[in-house]
């Protein structure tokens, strides 16, 4: 089965999650705040019955700056009970529609996506979700 990539912006750059890991991106909406939780926690919102923490990826990530927050990209129930604030939702595309390239030194890159208007940063969930785990229960 071909795969195919969720491509997304945070600070100005482009990113991608393998769609496979990807259940819904929604607009931000209420959420409530969660206690001791780190500052890249924004809160956890109610998805379709399910409790999800949302997080401000490009804080997590150690960025600064960030434009923007206007869409949530929330994981399939598989992968983690987690959503990531994101500044826009750019498209999907197919791994035909691109090429695929060893990672940049990002500990959170799994691969580089070229794409016609550029490249974007193929993000490892599996690492965000292992380094989240450690982050919230430290």
């Amino acid at each position: 089965m071909e795969r195919k990539f969720l491509i997304f912006f945070m600070h100005g750059q482009r990113y991608a999650f393998d769609l496979s890991d990807v259940a819904e991106v929604m607009d931000i909406t209420k959420s409530w705040p969660i206690p001791f939780a780190p500052d890249c926690y924004s809160g956890a919102i109610n998805f379709h019955g399910a409790i999800v923490a949302v997080m401000n990826l490009a804080a997590f990530m150690g960025s600064d700056a960030c434009g923007e927050l206007e869409k949530i990209i929330v994981l399939n129930e598989k992968s983690a009970a987690l959503g990531f604030l994101v500044e826009r939702v750019a498209r999907i595309v197919s791994e035909q529609e691109i090429e695929i390239s060893d990672p940049s030194d990002d500990r959170f890159a799994s691969a580089l996506l070229r794409l016609p208007e550029g490249s974007a940063t193929l993000l490892d969930i599996e690492t965000i979700i292992r380094e989240s785990e450690i982050l919230i229960n430290n």
